[in-house]
């Protein structure tokens, strides 16, 4: 028996002010780890990230008009939202044409001024009697950023597909932005208290305003100086005065940082071009449009800065570093929201103990730690699960087709019961069915896939061109070379194709028939609450599975059907290859529907007539608004109960984590943990008696009995 006084936790072998140390030291550990795994899950889903701060940022620059139209003017929210996202983002699409035609063609020119004017200014320099080893170092900063600005340029055309994407997807979202924001914001705060949530939403309707007044003032001094360099630079006779009006619009809207840098490639053309007399007066005219524009705009749009320009001077180039552009854009309001939310947040973490000895650790970092350190773990737990899932994909397919196929058919297993077969007639009979059909429409997407894959990537960047948008052009031949790639990818692999599915219908055999038996074996040691909660979850799992299954697999059985027919009524070609792409890509909600209708149209623009290229617009476009806002949230609404947004989220994050099956199958993963969520919860703690109160963590205590490491804390 070890001595009653003696400390297990080692708290006695080293002094206080070690013990205090470390008790400080693990919850910051904790706390920062935590914040690196979310940010670097954020990197590595770039796509999903970028969209979610694209939708954010546009919604939140028309908030006040939402707010107006919806209270002002008694507008439904749909037509509130549908309305002002369509404005803000022709607007913005306006915008970003106008940049790349005025900006893009005259990058090189720009360059090229730049350095004359650079050279100017060491030549300059160095007359004066300025030492060499200077001269050589502004020289060389230059050259560094000029070579920046190429691979800026270079990285934006190469990720011209991912950019798309990002505007597309983070357009859809901007809607359910708009139309579910207060819903979505309600859902967040409902377990708070009363007092509780009146203050964190009136620290978030103050951020969000302070946000809209930001973009829309950033935006606005922007375009103002932008516009007066357009005026005063051709009366100077300065050339590229569009490119340089872009890059003064550009610099406005990163702090600090970017007027200066657009100020100076202003002045090193200028410089370059007419000569220091003209430099020096392009200096004073913007000089003075900054006085003037503060002055005149100061009560007509305040921009909300941050209290902390240190903030933002921090933000600024994390977020370009982690997200490119987005996160550049994103940075300020960033800062923002975190000085809005922190001290209603520390508060909320506070809860209802405050600590009236010396400890060194917060109350709100003790909780924050506590949380921390366990979602490490279940991060950890998920990450190797999904890493072990997508490394052996021998094994995972077959396995999750089979869950999928046996969810799917054992409906059809109980209605042969019903008839008189035995189970292993019954789950024999469905299974050869299921491969009859499995197999067929394998054949069937070889046959019509495989030899006409390629040409219908080419028809259908020949459609692009014809429309005479170069950039057009370029995006469907990102998406048709991803398209390619992705089909040969698989068809290459037929041997293995074969084997999957024959080793899944092997699986879904045994699971239609000793599924239950399986369970129960399984389940031996279970008893009482946790046996009905892993039951019901079991049985819901398995709805969910057969009800997407079947939803899905009418919803594109009825594009596919509809698609064919339109495309032989008008005398297209390709329309059983095109047909059969809309099959599959429908089994990727919203996203695949869209794109493999589209190419439909592509085909009628390459080679139909005027006739057919309108019959074929009406209706991709009809078929794609009655699936996307009728038939797809109805089906996956009562399938899966996933709000679309979710949806949209969740198939390019799928397609980051695990490719095209990871596209397949996000969804109904989602709908199964979106089903289940709660009652797995309650599988840890079936009476609902918690041995440790939410509100109450434990005391922090940096004594002699202090914890050292983190599971030595309680609970």
């Amino acid at each position: 028996m070890p001595d009653a006084g003696l400390d297990l936790g080692g708290g006695d072998l080293v002094p206080g002010w070690l013990r205090r140390l470390g008790a400080l030291g693990w919850r910051i550990l904790a706390v920062l780890a935590m914040a690196v795994v979310l940010v670097s899950i954020a990197v590595r889903l770039s796509t999903v990230t970028a969209s979610i701060i694209f939708a954010i940022l546009v919604a939140a620059s028309v908030a006040p008009a939402y707010r107006y139209v919806r209270t002002g003017r008694g507008w439904a929210a749909s037509k509130s939202a549908a309305v002002l996202c369509v404005v803000a983002l022709s607007a913005l699409a306006i915008s970003v044409t106008i940049i790349i035609l005025t900006f893009a063609p005259y990058v090189s020119q720009l360059v090229a001024s730049v350095r004359e004017g650079v050279t100017a200014i060491t030549t300059f320099l160095s007359s004066a009697g300025v030492p060499d080893e200077a001269v050589t170092i502004i020289a060389g900063s230059v050259t560094d950023f000029q070579e920046w600005i190429g691979g800026a340029v270079s990285s934006l055309v190469g990720s011209i597909a991912d950019a798309a994407t990002v505007v597309i997807l983070g357009g859809f979202l901007t809607f359910y932005v708009l139309y579910d924001y207060e819903k979505a914001w309600s859902t967040a705060i409902r377990d708070l208290p009363p007092s509780q949530q009146k203050v964190v939403t009136e620290h978030g309707t103050v951020a969000l305003d302070n946000v809209s007044a930001y973009l829309r003032g950033t935006a606005l001094a922007a375009g103002v100086d932008a516009l007066a360099a357009l005026v005063y630079l051709p009366i100077l006779g300065v050339p590229l005065a569009g490119p340089l009006a872009v890059v003064v619009f550009l610099g406005g809207f990163v702090p600090y940082i970017g007027p200066v840098v657009a100020s100076s490639i202003v002045l090193l053309v200028t410089l370059a071009t007419q000569g220091a007399v003209d430099a020096t007066i392009v200096l004073g005219l913007m000089i003075g449009v900054g006085i003037l524009q503060r002055r005149v705009l100061k009560g007509a749009v305040s921009r909300a800065m941050p209290h902390h320009p240190a903030l933002v001077v921090i933000a600024l180039p994390a977020g370009a570093a982690l997200f490119g552009l987005i996160g550049l854009a994103a940075a300020v309001p960033a800062v923002i929201l975190v000085e809005a939310f922190a001290a209603p947040l520390t508060t909320i973490l506070e809860g209802a103990r405050r600590e009236t000895s010396t400890s060194l650790v917060p109350t709100w970092l003790d909780r924050l730690a506590q949380w921390s350190w366990r979602g490490l773990i279940v991060v950890a737990l998920s990450g190797i699960a999904i890493t072990a899932a997508v490394a052996v994909p021998g094994v995972t397919v077959p396995l999750v087709l089979a869950l999928v196929l046996a969810a799917t058919l054992a409906q059809g297993v109980t209605a042969l019961e019903a008839r008189g077969l035995g189970r292993g007639q019954a789950a024999l009979a469905t299974t050869i069915s299921s491969a009859v059909l499995v197999f067929g429409a394998a054949a069937m997407a070889i046959i019509a896939i495989g030899g006409s894959v390629a040409q219908t990537r080419d028809v259908a960047e020949a459609g692009a061109k014809q429309t005479g948008i170069d950039s057009f052009a370029d995006l469907v031949a990102a998406f048709g070379s991803g398209i390619t790639t992705q089909v040969f990818g698989i068809f290459s692999e037929v041997v293995g194709l074969v084997v999957a599915i024959l080793l899944a219908l092997v699986l879904t055999f045994y699971l239609l028939k000793d599924g239950a038996v399986w369970w129960d074996r399984a389940m031996t040691g279970v008893s009482g609450r946790r046996r009905e909660l892993l039951d019901d979850i079991a049985h819901r799992s398995a709805g969910i599975l057969n009800g997407y299954m079947i939803g899905t697999g009418t919803i594109a059985l009825f594009a596919a059907v509809t698609q064919w027919l339109i495309m032989v009524l008008l005398g297209l070609p390709l329309a059983f290859p095109v047909a059969v792409l809309t099959f599959f890509g429908n089994f990727i909600p919203y996203i695949g529907g869209a794109i493999t209708t589209f190419i439909g149209f592509l085909v009628a623009v390459a080679v139909g007539t005027p006739t057919d290229i309108v019959l074929m617009a009406i209706y991709t476009l009809v078929f794609n608004i009655v699936q996307g806002n009728f038939v797809a949230p109805l089906v996956y609404g009562k399938t899966v109960s996933l709000h679309p947004a979710i949806v949209l989220l969740a198939i390019p994050a799928g397609g980051q984590i695990a490719g095209i099956l990871g596209m397949f199958l996000i969804v109904p993963f989602l709908g199964v943990v979106a089903v289940t969520w709660r009652l797995v919860l309650h599988v840890f703690d079936p009476d609902d008696t918690p041995t440790v109160v939410e509100g109450a963590p434990p005391r922090v205590v940096d004594g002699p009995q202090a914890a050292s490491v983190p599971n030595a804390v309680t609970s």
